[in-house]
């Protein structure tokens, strides 16, 4: 057992864990929200995985072996299987946010606002880099106290590698939130299209590059996403456009 595979494991789990509490804390001393937007963010992205995770689980593997029998060159057919991947995440996903703000939001008297959109979005992320951090958790259990050649050949950037992605995809899924909650607000389904293709499209390369480019070339593109995100974040911030926490419909 490696000392620095496990202080590594301990950091990652505690940003993982740890920074998307951080960033709400902020937003709600900011802007005088309540932690229950948070956890209606994370509710609903569990609510909309316990049908999007096990569909993806029960029809990958006759997906993949229909698209490699049909499709001959296997490079095309990988880039066609991530594709539909990537559009069920987005599709699942934002169209779920979209039933939120659509419908939820109002009838409990929630203000579709950019302030609320936020902490939702960080409550959507959030929950999903917990989620992630319970695995990673096992993991490093596992790691503890299994001889495994693999767990063994660990170094301390591989758990590094996790908390990389999270720190990058939590804006990403900010910012898909706030897109949704925008389509809604001033009436523009083109934003809900937009962030259906945004999110397909990261999936899509995350799937396709994964297999294809290795994880540094997958995370490269990864994070310009992530900075398109925050540019985005920047742009719609709260102060810029003086919504004042009040609704944007109507």
């Amino acid at each position: 057992m490696d000392p620095a595979v496990v202080v590594s494991f301990f950091i990652t789990l505690l940003l993982e864990l740890g920074f998307p509490l951080l960033v709400a804390w902020f937003l709600v001393r900011r802007y005088h929200l309540s932690w229950t937007l948070f956890l209606y963010g994370a509710l609903f992205f569990i609510l909309v995985q316990m049908i999007h995770t096990p569909l993806v689980l029960f029809t990958q593997a006759p997906l993949s072996a229909a698209l490699n029998a049909a499709i001959p060159n296997r490079t095309f057919a990988l880039a066609v299987f991530a594709v539909i991947l990537g559009l069920l995440a987005g599709l699942f996903e934002e169209i779920g946010r979209y039933l939120v703000f659509s419908r939820f939001f109002p009838s409990r008297n929630i203000a579709i606002s950019r302030e609320n959109g936020l902490l939702f979005g960080a409550g959507w992320g959030g929950v999903e880099s917990m989620l992630i951090a319970g695995l990673l958790a096992l993991t490093f259990v596992a790691y503890l106290f299994s001889a495994s050649p693999v767990l063994a050949s660990l170094t301390p950037l591989d758990p590094l590698v996790s908390l990389l992605e999270r720190l990058m995809v939590f804006p990403l899924q900010i910012a898909f939130t706030l897109m949704v909650l925008l389509s809604v607000a001033l009436g523009r389904p083109l934003l809900l299209g937009l962030a259906i293709l945004w999110h397909t499209e990261v999936d899509a390369l995350a799937v396709f590059l994964g297999v294809t480019s290795g994880i540094a070339v997958t995370e490269a593109i990864i994070a310009v996403n992530a900075a398109l995100a925050l540019i985005y974040l920047w742009y719609q911030r709260p102060e810029r456009h003086e919504t004042g926490g009040k609704s944007l419909v109507g």
